[in-house]
């Protein structure tokens, strides 16, 4: 037996308990052995899987802990634990002997050096794409390929190299691919841009160039803003792009959306005024209207921050005509619901503003409010169409009344020289009897409240 029946006696002592009988005493000292088994069992393998022949005190500490058995405290240290021997009558005891220490020597000693405050500092972990070559950074791991690379200064941190760490993912047929397409789409033959065109829209294999037609779309409008057959090049590569049933785009609309925007209502879009961006614009509004379709269910918020964004530019008498053009165009195209919403409350606020350009005398500002009004009057033949079960009969005096009041005078004039003016009056009609049955709803419980 290795845990001997007197150690359990003695140690019934030390807490209290005299005169422990012999077959407690020994019950006791077999599970005492058979439990410093199981702990030196359970220690040893954490020795094994720490790939060591030595088992140490932090050995038996995990072992303890594995069994929910508070570790022993006070012997877990790196140098190793000596026993000395005392002989007594009884047994030998084996004891560690306690380190003495000088109190005088210990006060005598200098004091420690003071540790440094907690500090963050900010630096630059890669600039465009690379990783500057600075003491916070890690070094690059192949130094003679680096070596023999150019190296590159970046335009934010003047002095300062940076090196490309990443190498082209492209194969070399791949390449070769997107260098022909965006050659072919420069051609000023259209059969070659066609085929370029349709190229892109119906390849299966160009899934890892998405990126970089996406990056040629934002840089090509941003560099030909106004050069119209090149920004038509650059929808029409977006066009194609979201057509190609075989690609994931999703993850790109974030980059693809600001291009479109751009298209759609910025102020020039061509050297001359007189050459036709509209329809530039109208198809830019159209890729808007399919994407809040697409991913609308996605992404929730997609839709109001695009109606949002055309709404700002639509209420801002400072932007031009064309720029008022592009966003009623591009809120028309989102639906009928924000027609009802956004576009038909601020008509006649807008009617005041265009009636006044078309006062001046420029024959320009004229032509621009007249598609301006014309894109209005459009927005509201879509409010008309979605207005299915009406069955207007000729125009009141009323009615027309209440439509001037409604969209302003001029625009009335329109509507009631088009074909569908009693539709397009039932609906607005339609559309303002619910808006005041709503107001007065809301302001009936207010009241009660």
């Amino acid at each position: 037996m290795i845990y001997s029946k007197g150690s359990i006696k003695n140690i019934a002592d030390s807490v209290g308990i005299p005169k422990l009988k012999d077959g407690i005493t020994t019950a006791m000292a077999q599970d005492v052995e058979y439990r410093l088994h199981e702990i030196i069992s359970e220690a040893t393998k954490f020795m094994k899987h720490s790939k060591r022949t030595k088992l140490t005190v932090s050995d038996i500490n995990s072992a303890l802990r594995v069994r929910n058995i508070e570790p022993i405290y006070g012997f877990e240290t790196g140098r190793p634990v000596k026993f000395h021997k005392a002989s007594t009558a009884l047994e030998d005891i084996y004891y560690v002997e306690d380190e003495q220490i000088d109190l005088d020597a210990l006060l005598e000693e200098p004091l420690p050096s003071v540790p440094l405050d907690v500090v963050y500092t900010a630096h630059w972990l890669a600039i465009e794409g690379v990783q500057p070559r600075i003491q916070q950074n890690p070094l690059p791991i192949d130094e003679e390929e680096l070596v023999s690379k150019k190296p590159v200064k970046s335009q934010r941190q003047e002095g300062v190299e940076t090196i490309p760490l990443v190498k082209h993912v492209l194969s070399r047929e791949l390449q070769l691919y997107f260098e022909c397409i965006t050659e072919s789409l420069q051609s000023p033959d259209p059969i070659v841009k066609s085929t370029a065109l349709e190229s892109i829209s119906i390849d299966a294999g160009i899934h890892q160039l998405v990126t970089y037609f996406v990056q040629y779309i934002a840089v090509t409008v941003k560099n030909n803003l106004h050069s119209l057959e090149v920004l038509k090049t650059a929808m029409a590569v977006a066009r194609a792009i979201r057509r190609n049933p075989n690609l994931f785009i999703e993850p790109y609309m974030h980059q693809l959306i600001p291009s479109l925007l751009t298209c759609l209502v910025s102020k020039r879009l061509c050297e001359s005024p007189t050459e036709d961006h509209w329809s530039l614009r109208d198809g830019a509004a159209q890729q808007i209207s399919e994407i809040c379709q697409q991913f609308g269910q996605s992404y929730h918020t997609l839709q109001a921050r695009i109606a949002r964004t055309l709404l700002r530019a639509f209420l801002d008498p400072t932007k031009p005509l064309t720029t008022h053009y592009g966003a009623i165009v591009g809120l028309t195209k989102l639906g009928v619901s924000i027609i009802r919403v956004l576009v038909l409350p601020n008509t006649k606020a807008y009617m005041t503003l265009l009636d006044s350009e078309m006062e001046k005398d420029c024959e320009q500002l004229r032509d621009d409010a007249r598609h301006c009004q014309n894109a209005l009057l459009e927005s509201l033949r879509a409010l008309a169409r979605d207005s299915s079960g009406l069955n207007p009969a000729n125009l009141t005096s009323v009615e027309k009344s209440k439509l001037v009041e409604v969209v302003g005078e001029s625009l009335a004039n329109l509507v009631f020289k088009d074909k569908e003016g009693c539709e397009i009056v039932a609906a607005v009609l339609v559309v303002g009897r619910e808006s005041r049955e709503s107001r007065e709803l809301k302001d009936g419980q207010r009241n009660s409240d």
